[in-house]
């Protein structure tokens, strides 16, 4: 066997998870193709010892630690296709490989908006988390937009970033309930269904609505939905969560997809994005898919 765990995907969780591994002295391959979700942001922000550092630099030196192990190698490439079961699993990829367990940490993938501009600007001046970026956005004139509902937790939500936000409706009708509720200081309306994004090199300037009305605005945040990276999990069976911001893979307490050796990591099996829980799950999966080798964990429900 090439591999005692494979781990597909080698962001935050996927590294986090390999470390386990390694320092369980249990061989273990990270395989992934370098398309991380956050690698549209320049910095990562709130992660304890890393605030503002470049995710692909907290990466490379994750990835360095890890390799450092003898028990740890890294795959460049893409998994088409596992199959198999536990101690028998088959990876098909850049290369031929099998291995006892599998950990999923290949991350999600925002869907936006097909609104030409917009994608140029995400994870720098357009965002879905101002944990992540409102510092770094604050008091500036700042876009809120509409995409299937009106996103009443953000309109509250980023009171303490903004004294100056614009809600764009793009379309979307506004109850009696949520006007009442957007009646505030600091908070105004635009309607009309948004038609593009200007900006310079990333840099939000403003939004163009129907009927040629011009919005100046310096940030802008949407509540994006999400869909795995891949279709590995789906492929095997893997028991999924819906939710209002799309799809995830369900896992229990340990790590454990539905599917016998199967573990998950990262935003993968979570509904929201976040670096630090990226990390801290992939830690959980190592270490229990580790003690899964050894016949340790119970029995899943």
């Amino acid at each position: 066997m090439d591999a005692e765990v494979a781990v597909i995907g080698a962001s935050f969780a996927g590294v986090s998870a390999a470390i386990m591994l390694a320092r369980a002295r249990r061989r273990v391959v990270l395989i992934d193709d370098d398309r991380t979700r956050n690698r549209f942001a320049h910095g990562s922000h709130g992660f304890l010892g890393q605030d503002g550092v470049p995710p692909a630099a907290i990466r490379d030196k994750g990835l360095a630690e890890v390799l450092a192990y003898p028990a740890a190698r890294h795959l460049p490439g893409r998994v088409t296709r596992i199959s198999g079961g536990p101690d028998d699993f088959v990876l098909e990829g850049p290369e031929r490989l099998g291995a006892a367990r599998v950990i999923l940490a290949y991350g999600q993938r925002d869907i936006l908006p097909p609104i030409p501009g917009l994608a140029e600007c995400w994870g720098k001046t357009v965002n879905q988390c101002p944990y992540c970026h409102g510092y770094e956005l604050a008091d500036r004139t700042t876009g809120l937009l509409a995409v299937d509902a009106i996103p009443m937790h953000h309109a509250t939500h980023l009171r303490d970033w903004t004294d100056d936000l614009v809600l764009l409706e793009n379309g979307v009708p506004v109850t009696a309930e949520e006007a009442a509720g957007l009646d505030r200081p600091g908070l105004r309306r635009a309607a009309g269904r948004v038609l593009r994004v200007r900006h310079s090199g990333g840099a939000i300037e403003a939004v163009e609505l129907d009927g040629g009305r011009r919005v100046e605005m310096r940030a802008l945040y949407l509540v994006s939905t999400q869909e795995p990276a891949a279709g590995l999990g789906e492929a095997l069976g893997c028991r999924m969560v819906e939710t209002p911001m799309g799809r995830h893979l369900w896992v229990d307490d340990h790590q454990r997809t539905s599917v016998p050796g199967i573990f998950a990591a990262g935003d993968l099996c979570r509904p929201f994005p976040s670096a630090t829980q990226a990390a801290a799950t992939g830690n959980t999966a190592g270490a229990a898919c580790h003690q899964d080798l050894l016949g340790l964990l119970p029995a899943m429900e």
